[in-house]
């Protein structure tokens, strides 16, 4: 191959690049605004979690609501977390335990707003492929974060072209952790309550409040 088609080719390759990657921008842009124009959200999901060093598996069903205001409440197997932007409530059902503590905005975490707010700012994005999720045709794109210090290696997302929603999501963590959301149901502005995200402490499980001194309240 001469040295011309080989420039060529790299040519053709970095323009196929370019193009993926405004893809890819456009993509995240679109769905950015889709749920810029969200004031609630509802959706009902699978997660499932391989670990890093066992490689064990285990698959969860869970639910999220979602409302503007950093506000969310995320309901799984045994677990709850609730948050209404001030303080954050985790509840576990085996340990009969609640952790109270302030809600605190870390651009470096994953919560469920980071890939819908800070997507365009704090990520690469990619467009990696598309493919058929559900009998639907959906976009692939990764999502590399740009801080060095995020607890998160990279992200991809799936998206329907047809309302601009997340169908699947999967996350890779610095601990080589993979976690695989596949959402089965979405609601949108359906009026949640702000009441649906304050926990109401269960009756026999101990409160640890962490928001001053540490201390524990049983109920």
């Amino acid at each position: 191959m001469s040295r011309g088609t080989v420039l060529a080719v790299a040519g053709l390759l970095s323009l196929a690049l370019n193009a993926r990657a405004q893809d890819a921008d456009d993509i995240v842009r679109r769905l950015q605004k889709r749920y810029d124009g969200i004031r609630d959200l509802t959706v009902a999901f699978t997660q499932t979690v391989r670990y890093g060093v066992t490689q064990a598996t285990q698959t969860f069903e869970g639910r999220l609501w979602m409302k503007k205001g950093n506000r969310y409440r995320i309901e799984l197997e045994g677990q709850t977390i609730v948050t209404d932007g001030k303080s954050v409530w985790t509840y576990s059902e085996l340990n009969k335990q609640v952790l109270i503590d302030n809600y605190r905005e870390d651009p470096r975490s994953f919560t469920p707003d980071c890939a819908l707010a800070n997507a365009p700012k704090d990520y690469y994005s990619t467009l990696i492929e598309k493919e058929k999720l559900g009998g639907t045709e959906v976009s692939v794109v990764k999502l590399v974060p740009k801080d060095d210090k995020s607890i998160l290696r990279s992200m991809k997302i799936w998206v329907n072209p047809s309302d601009w929603l997340m169908a699947k999501v999967e996350t890779l963590d610095v601990s080589d952790n993979v976690t695989t959301y596949v959402t089965k149901e979405t609601k949108v502005n359906s009026g949640l309550s702000d009441t649906l995200f304050r926990f109401e402490t269960p009756p026999g499980v101990e409160t640890v409040d962490l928001r001053s001194s540490p201390q524990s309240v049983p109920r």
